[in-house]
């Protein structure tokens, strides 16, 4: 079975990244951060692509930036309009036409492992047998889905996104549709304190791509020592 592997990004210049991350860091470095993730994110979903039949993609925000140097890397493509689930319904559905089964993960996990991405694509090539894969975020979001089934407009637009709850919200109403395979739960980076856990988790893992490896240096040239 053939699937598709998509991450999430916002092109700096073109759209405001990591607003949180900015105030304490500025811009520059908040901008800087959302890169190298996306990078890291990035090599990891392209093993997956190598070790089995996935093709990576950029969901790329801005339909302007779908050629930017950012993202020549992979094939782009664009987000479309509306909110997170208006947005996200749209690569989903557009890349179910092409492939069996579809993966969205987000920019800011660059912690994940192509070992565990492995899981949810085993998990969703199954023909007979509707398959929906979840991970949940440490903040109660949710950095993976994947499905190889229709997912109703009114699923993805239905729970309110960035709020405590929404990965429960959309966790109870993807249980309704297909088999759920639930994955490791991550932290995602919203503030200044995610970074240090992330450089922690980066730390510990046993064999980080060079672009996590990339990522880890630039982390050692801010001050996450004040944080706290």
């Amino acid at each position: 079975m053939s699937g598709a592997i998509v991450v999430f990004v916002k092109t700096p210049g073109f759209s405001s990244v990591k607003t949180r991350l900015a105030v304490k860091l500025g811009q520059e470095k908040a901008e800087a951060f959302h890169v190298a993730s996306s990078r890291a994110v990035s090599s990891v979903i392209q093993v997956l692509s190598q070790s089995d039949d996935v093709k990576s993609y950029y969901a790329v925000a801005e339909e302007q930036a779908l050629t930017h140097k950012y993202w020549e890397d992979l094939p782009c493509v664009w987000q479309g309009e509306g909110g997170l689930g208006e947005r996200m319904a749209h690569i989903y559905q557009t890349l179910l036409v092409k492939h069996d089964f579809v993966i969205l993960v987000g920019a800011d996990i660059p912690q994940m492992t192509t070992e565990e991405l492995l899981k949810a694509s085993a998990w969703l090539s199954h023909e007979e047998q509707g398959r929906i894969a979840f991970a949940p975020s440490i903040d109660g979001g949710f950095w993976l889905f994947g499905g190889n089934i229709q997912v109703s407009q009114s699923i993805w637009t239905g729970v309110i996104y960035s709020e405590a709850d929404t990965g429960a919200q959309f966790l109870k109403k993807v249980k309704q549709i297909g088999d759920v395979n639930t994955l490791a739960s991550l932290r995602d980076v919203d503030e200044v304190e995610d970074l240090v856990m992330l450089k922690k988790t980066l730390l510990d893992l046993s064999d980080p791509l060079p672009e996590q490896q990339e990522l880890m240096r630039f982390l050692d040239t801010l001050p996450l020592s004040k944080v706290g």
